[in-house]
């Protein structure tokens, strides 16, 4: 199954480093720094907040898909497999938040806290069950 769409959302505080996070992006996952947009925000005591977001398609989706699976843990992939219908929405697009502080570090690992969020959606005509079948696989 190929993707039709990946979208990508971060929030970056004045304390975070935000360079850090984009640069490690760019490596692990082989985005273009060019698909990356950026939106500054003011946060409730009008602090400075910078909105992410990067959309992917075609071959850059799938690309990046192939790296997002190849880079999660055994234990990651495991837990989304067991809990799979949970990350899905109606429309079949699968949610996965990955872990920010340890994307710093280099590493990709779920998580619930101070996340990076990615919405893979696949292209439309597969029956919801053969979404799943697809997602065990790619997690296999």
């Amino acid at each position: 199954m190929n993707f039709s769409s990946i979208e990508i959302t971060w929030l970056v505080h004045a304390t975070e480093n935000g360079d850090r996070i984009v640069k490690n992006l760019v490596e692990l996952f082989l985005l273009s720094k060019d698909s990356i947009e950026s939106y500054d925000l003011k946060g409730h005591f009008g602090n400075p907040i910078l909105f992410h977001r990067a959309r992917l398609t075609g071959d850059e989706a799938d690309k990046f898909v192939y790296s997002l699976f190849s880079s999660l843990s055994d234990t990651n992939k495991k837990v989304l497999n067991l809990e799979l219908s949970k990350y899905l929405d109606e429309h079949g697009a699968l949610y996965i938040r990955i872990d920010k502080q340890s994307l710093c570090e280099g590493k990709v690992g779920m998580s619930e806290v101070d996340t990076i969020r990615i919405r893979l959606k696949p292209r439309s005509g597969l029956k919801p069950h053969k979404k799943l079948e697809y997602y065990r696989r790619l997690l296999s």
